[in-house]
């Protein structure tokens, strides 16, 4: 059945997990997570929140980061340390939207199953998780500046970004990641 939803989720407005270092500045909550049968995929929509009164910047990369350990995912849409061994010509800042003080961005994600990704920031080219159940996450980064720093002498071409850049984690909700077929 083409497009057959098997799963969809509400979840209520939780505040960023407190254990990430910029939880309190910005909360990230999942406001929905759908998985689709056919073809395999999930979308989801998450909510970024400024509670404070100072403009911030939202990191608004399309690059996903996949993080997965046993049945825990990550979804980093922050800029995130390139792989090893990746050479650039050139590096650019991430793209930002303003972030005005009390301000809520919604944003919506899919992804397909198998997931591919971009290998400067991933070290593999698709995600494949098998299916099944999986507690998902979604990562945001934000900064206080519209841009980072000038890079300090002998520093490394992403260091000032990374130090620029603060990150804000959803609590996980959990979606069944339905049965897919990898082709080569």
């Amino acid at each position: 059945m083409a497009g057959s939803t098997k799963l969809a989720t509400r979840f209520p407005e939780k505040l960023a997990d407190p254990e990430t270092p910029g939880a309190g500045k910005v909360s990230v909550s999942i406001v929905t997570a759908t998985a689709q049968v056919e073809p395999s995929a999930w979308r989801i929509e998450y909510s970024v929140h400024n509670p404070g009164p100072v403009f911030l910047w939202l990191v608004v990369d399309e690059s996903l980061v996949f993080k997965r350990d046993g049945a825990r995912i990550e979804l980093s849409y922050a800029r995130e340390p390139m792989q090893p061994g990746v050479q650039v010509f050139g590096y650019f800042v991430p793209e930002v939207i303003e972030f005005l003080p009390g301000e809520t961005v919604r944003r919506r994600i899919q992804i397909a199953w198998p997931c591919p990704l971009n290998d400067i920031w991933n070290s593999e080219r698709l995600a494949a998780p098998p299916p099944g159940e999986y507690e998902v996450s979604v990562r945001v980064g934000f900064a206080s500046t519209a841009a980072p720093p000038a890079a300090r002498v002998g520093e490394d071409i992403e260091a000032p970004v990374l130090r620029w850049q603060e990150e804000a984690t959803s609590l996980p909700v959990s979606i069944e990641i339905p049965p897919y077929s990898v082709v080569d």
